[in-house]
């Protein structure tokens, strides 16, 4: 949610807090009730939501982390098993192609790190295992390595399915704040001129709550929709 959105929300809560606080001056005006009952629905379902939109992504973006981490192990370790060995077969081609400090292998973007990562294994495929063997890469290290490296090509595609999942929570979280912008200023605010003359305490309470108040860039800026008229 953005500014502007945490600041609706806190807004929407006030007005149900204050309404629930009043129930004998609420109640002179049924619809008026009715419409903060809902309007504390759609306050629990923005929480939930928001809530889930946050999850998501950090689940995400931790799993990658892991997984990056641990193949820049093996890619460093592969990459300089393979050039001690073309070292040794005095294979210059070789050489320039695992030619990787550790320092730039951390410091490459996703996508360098699963090109560098398929480029390495299909060079150590060309090497016989027993050719390896001083080294100590194994068989079952480099399937191991394989593996993770696929599982890293498709983990790096998650954050894009989190941000269309985002995009979902976005769409949600923006139906429902129209929803309760709607039921305020076209219900509320509407019913809540009676409070004027009927409950005038409660009145400029709900005045008070629904008065907007958020920060807009460096400067806070008041939202001083009034009762009647658009939110």
């Amino acid at each position: 949610m953005n500014n502007y959105q945490i600041a609706k929300l806190k807004s929407y809560k006030l007005i149900v807090e204050k309404a629930n606080s009043s129930p004998t001056e609420t109640a002179l005006v049924p619809k008026f009730v009715q419409t903060v009952t809902r309007l504390a629905t759609i306050t629990q379902q923005i929480d939930a939501l928001a809530a889930q939109q946050v999850v998501k992504l950090v689940g995400v973006t931790d799993n990658k982390r892991s997984v990056r981490e641990q193949l820049c192990d093996l890619v460093v370790d592969v990459s300089g098993a393979l050039y001690s060995y073309a070292h040794s077969a005095g294979n210059k081609e070789l050489l320039a192609k695992v030619n990787y400090s550790e320092t730039a292998i951390i410091k490459m973007t996703d996508k360098d790190l699963e090109n560098i990562s398929f480029a390495i294994l299909a060079e150590a495929a060309k090497v016989a295992p027993e050719a390896l063997t001083e080294e100590v890469i194994t068989a079952e290290e480099l399937a191991g390595f394989k593996a993770l490296c696929t599982t890293f090509k498709e983990i790096s595609n998650d954050p894009r399915a989190a941000i269309i999942d985002r995009a979902g929570y976005t769409q949600q979280l923006a139906d429902l704040f129209a929803e309760a912008s709607e039921l305020k200023q076209n219900t509320l605010d509407r019913l809540a001129s009676q409070f004027r003359r009927k409950a005038p305490e409660f009145y400029q309470t709900y005045k008070a709550a629904a008065t907007v108040i958020y920060k807009h860039s460096s400067k806070p800026t008041a939202d001083t929709t009034t009762p009647g008229s658009a939110s």
